[in-house]
């Protein structure tokens, strides 16, 4: 061993990290009590049916459209979709008549407006109510030039440009239609629409019209949400956000709030909801072509999730198509489902409390320091128990001792940058990737060393001693869990707005590491000088690198490897798609448990790390090593759980417990079938005869 002139311990700097892990942690928990407090400001939901199919319903049903809308509110409606006006729709409506390009219907070439030409694109708008030309005209004043339309008589329009572009322009809220929602009860949701017709100039008298229109937002009250048509929020330009940026404070002065359709993709929403600093409300709706492949419990179960789960307030429900005799009568029942299921997880659904944006959520700026600080000292943490604990005093002072240094002045500079709207999502992204990958390693770093320690030892009763580990390793990658999600508390984050950028680097190198500590044995082991332990490193890498090439070793590799990639695709909501038994299950346990476990925690992972231990108490090291790089998957996924932060955090806590227990459960269950079958079908004799006793 190196002399005490020539070598210094680490365990002071040890000690410090768990000084800053523990400082960290506790303001962690004071910044995660104020995103718990602001997860619960906002538990109204709107549930919003269609304007167009509240009207086919009426039609169906024999009743009228207001019969239909009072009797959706009485069982749990909120809110009607409208979409803007188009002269497509009124055409369909039967209030207009559209006419290409004139010829024989009186309108002679001399009779065109100053400066038009015969060779223009003209079409005709004719058989206008007053209602519809009132729409039309004031429609096209706001996004249409005046030199390409003008009125002829009183029910005549004549309109230069592509009939099927200007056709699908939109033309405001209809009033009949508003009056007919609003004597109902419910609110309006407008839906409306971009386009070219979007200027500096349209975008503002867009969003007069819908002001002066609906009645709650024209007597000053603020919250009425809009949801947005098309593939694009109106006023999206390539390369510019000029008019995003117009659209975000006149909708803040007009007391409107965005309502972000999740998984629509719609160009310029990330702008948009970055200028709104996270104040928006999400929306889910269902598709008419997904709706056709469930059953009408699955949609409502579907809602309920995303609305427990990902923090959706708003729900645009499509009608099911189901095979009745009575469709009005389906309809209710399917929306009153909603409603109880939502009160059932402690939602409100009511006319008069509107789903609304999150309180706004501020974090200290020295509490963001202490967070980045802690979060960073537990990946240090983790390479110095890697390391012996006797290093050469200049590995010490000069490496690890400047680490440390960096480290402080880096958590500094985030947290400045942070609360100053600098680069605002650095420190997120730096300090939530250290913690995300350091604390399983440190859990599944302790975890080898205990599966050393039980080869060595073989104990006769093991599994208090693997339940214990699979506890505590759950606990140190919970710790982590918690740094990423008080990192994550942030308005944005609780919206999707930002997202944490390192989701499946945090997913998939701790497995590598871990990988490459076995095969070099990189752990330290006590009395390991420096010099042994690179010795011992290089060592067992030219030994694995000189195995002979099996074909059972290619073939678990490439096992191994698709089993990484599954994970990593598995991990959003857009993965592979997942399988109808898988589908049931899940339904099951959302039944009995608040929060439903995740499947590679309680039934891949945690069993393999109880199996890890148990296979290491009976002497199978290798074995236990494959099993323990298994059981990580159940470690970096209890992770993965708090990196979502559009997930409510004692909802992730919940399904972190309720994983753990049922994993330790299933794996006993799992354990005693396996022994009675073994008992029965591998040693009949001694079954037989014992029986016989």
């Amino acid at each position: 061993m190196q002399s005490s002139s020539s070598s210094s311990s680490t365990q002071g700097l040890r000690v410090i990290c768990l000084c800053l892990m523990a400082v960290g942690l506790l303001a962690a928990l004071f910044a995660l009590h104020r995103r718990i407090n602001a997860e619960h400001s906002s538990r109204a939901v709107d549930i919003v049916v269609d304007y167009n199919e509240m009207v086919n319903l009426a039609g169906v049903s024999g009743q009228t459209l207001d019969q239909v809308l009072t009797e959706m509110k009485t069982n749990g409606a909120t809110a009607v979709g409208l979409p803007e006006e188009t002269l497509s729709t009124l055409e369909t409506q039967g209030e207009i008549q559209r006419l290409p390009r004139p010829g024989g219907n009186g309108l002679q070439p001399a009779t065109l407006p100053t400066g038009w030409n015969t060779g223009d694109q003209i079409f005709t708008v004719q058989s206008m109510t007053p209602s519809a030309q009132n729409l039309v005209v004031n429609g096209l004043k706001r996004i249409y030039s005046a030199n390409n339309f003008a009125l002829l008589g009183s029910t005549k329009l004549i309109i230069r440009g592509a009939r099927d572009t200007v056709s699908e322009l939109g033309l405001g809220l209809a009033p009949g239609k508003v009056r007919h929602i609003t004597d109902a009860g419910l609110r309006v949701i407008p839906r409306l629409r971009g386009g070219a017709g979007i200027t500096k100039a349209s975008l503002p008298a867009i969003l007069d019209a819908v002001k002066q229109v609906l009645p709650a937002t024209r007597s000053g009250a603020a919250g009425t949400v809009v949801i947005f048509d098309g593939t694009s929020i109106p006023g999206y330009r390539p390369g510019s956000d000029e008019l995003i940026k117009l659209l975000c404070e006149r909708m803040d002065t007009d007391g409107l709030v965005y309502g972000a359709v999740e998984f629509a993709k719609q160009k310029g929403d990330e702008d948009l909801g970055r200028l709104l600093d996270g104040s928006l409300v999400r929306v889910h709706s269902i598709s008419l072509d997904e709706l056709s492949t469930l059953k009408p419990s699955q949609a409502v179960q579907r809602f309920a999730l995303a609305v427990k789960d990902r923090n959706i307030r708003v729900l645009y429900t499509r009608m099911p198509q189901v095979a009745t005799d009575s469709p009005q009568v389906a309809a209710l029942d399917y929306v009153g489902m909603i409603r109880r299921e939502l009160n059932k997880e402690g939602f409100t659904v009511s006319t008069g409390s509107p789903a609304h944006p999150f309180m706004p959520l501020h974090i200290p700026r020295l509490i963001t320091m202490l967070i980045y600080a802690g979060a960073g000292a537990g990946f240090l943490f983790w390479m110095l128990t890697l390391l012996p604990v006797e290093l050469p005093e200049w590995m010490r002072r000069y490496a690890i001792m400047k680490v440390v240094g960096v480290l402080v002045l880096a958590a500094l500079f985030c947290a400045v940058a942070t609360s100053a709207g600098i680069v605002s999502t650095i420190g997120h992204t730096l300090f939530g990737l250290l913690a995300a990958v350091g604390f399983p390693l440190l859990a599944l770093t302790w975890s080898y060393r205990v599966v050393t320690e039980l080869t060595e030892r073989r104990p006769a009763h093991p599994w208090g001693i693997a339940i214990r580990t699979l506890t505590l390793a759950t606990l140190i990658t919970l710790i982590g869990g918690l740094f990423v999600a008080a990192i994550l508390s942030d308005a944005r984050a609780m919206v999707k707005v930002y997202q944490f950028a390192g989701i499946k680097v945090a997913l998939a190198l701790p497995l590598f590491l871990l990988a490459g500590l076995m095969v070099t044995d990189g752990v330290a082991r006590s009395g390991d000088t420096i010099s042994s332990f690179v010795a011992r490193c290089r060592a067992r890498w030219q030994e694995f690198t000189s195995q002979p090439l099996y074909l059972w070793s290619v073939l678990l590799t490439l096992a191994g490897l698709v089993a990484v990639a599954l994970l990593l695709v598995r991990s959003g909501n857009e993965g592979v798609t997942v399988s109808t038994t898988e589908l049931k299950m899940r339904a099951m346990l959302e039944q009995f448990m608040i929060a439903r476990p995740r499947t590679k925690e309680f039934a891949i992972g945690h069993p393999l790390f109880l199996l890890s231990m148990l296979s290491a108490a009976r002497g199978w090291r290798t074995l236990a090593l494959l099993l323990l790089l298994g059981g990580a998957i159940g470690q970096v996924d209890v992770l993965n759980t708090y990196c979502h932060g559009h997930t409510p955090v004692l909802l992730s806590f919940l399904r972190t417990v309720n994983g753990l227990w049922l994993g330790i459960l299933l794996t006993l269950a799992l354990v005693g079938i396996w022994m009675l079958v073994s008992r029965w079908f591998v040693h009949p004799a001694v079954v037989t005869e014992e029986g016989t006793r």
